[in-house]
């Protein structure tokens, strides 16, 4: 999450990824062509929804050759369209049955936007729900601050790292083997506050997990703060992770207690809307 004036934005690397759900890259199974091509895919969200060959290359680290080669064959899959005018590529017609399958999520959505709203209102700062799809944390939704300047997080977002609230909310209510997973995956600091060391993370998602509130205090970007709680069906299960987002000026200890009461009333209140009760659950279990 990073604040940005409407002055513009900077496209970003895709680096120190969350490691997605079930890949083993030594299972002998992986078809390299294809990986290249998913991972180009992967590049096209709501921030970014067009790309240059260029870009496509630099940030994917391939050659001009392969790129274009991978980038032509998506196209006449229908799964990228080139648009002539702006020598740039965004997504085809092929992509529409998956996006609406992801968009399965528009009833928590639904739900959770007078909880962003209110909170958008008590807090003067943005809220927004996040969902996991297949091992990816996306921003379903958000409610923006009326404040200048806006928290660069928009709706299709995908959080592909940790060292954001929602992300480690997510993490900390895993399986075990989907937890061991993320902690034995190798990342680099994004900030001097990142927590890189397995131990130190593994014990943060404990405490996560006790507390039911996860943190980001300027581990993702320098000047960024955001709180998490998670919202939880009848079940029991997480369905999906509302968060307040602000600058560190506006996050001190006081507010960061303030805040952190408030999105967890919200979430636990949609939790009841769906049906969730502690008592329950823990039955249940």
């Amino acid at each position: 999450m990073s604040f940005v004036s409407q002055a513009g934005t900077k496209r970003p690397l895709a680096k120190n990824r969350m490691e997605p759900v079930g890949r083993d890259a030594d299972d002998g199974v992986l078809v390299g062509v294809l990986s290249k091509a998913l991972r180009l895919l992967s590049l096209f969200r709501s921030d970014y929804p067009e790309w240059t060959l260029t870009e496509l290359r630099r940030e994917l680290g391939l050659s001009k050759t392969t790129t274009y080669r991978i980038a032509r064959t998506m196209e006449f899959e229908g799964f990228l369209v080139f648009d002539e005018t702006r020598a740039t590529y965004h997504l085809g017609p092929a992509m529409i049955p998956g996006m609406y399958l992801v968009n399965s999520y528009s009833e928590i959505v639904r739900l959770a936007k007078p909880y962003l709203e209110d909170l958008v209102e008590k807090t003067q700062e943005t809220a927004c729900v996040a969902v996991e799809k297949d091992g990816a944390v996306v921003v379903a939704d958000q409610a923006l601050t009326p404040r200048t300047f806006k928290p660069a997080m928009p709706t299709g977002r995908v959080l592909d790292d940790i060292a954001n609230a929602n992300s480690k909310l997510f993490a900390a209510f895993s399986p075990q083997d989907v937890r061991a997973r993320i902690l034995a995956a190798p990342r680099e600091p994004l900030t001097p506050n990142t927590i890189v060391d397995p131990a130190e993370l593994a014990e943060e998602l404990d405490r996560i997990a006790r507390e039911g509130v996860a943190y980001d205090i300027e581990e993702q970007r320098p000047g960024v703060c955001g709180v998490s709680a998670p919202v939880r069906d009848q079940s029991g299960e997480m369905r999906a992770a509302i968060t307040i987002v602000a600058p560190a000026e506006r996050f001190d200890p006081d507010l960061m207690v303030k805040y952190a009461g408030l999105v967890r009333e919200a979430a636990d209140s949609l939790s009841n809307y769906l049906g969730y009760s502690p008592l329950a659950a823990s039955v249940g279990s």
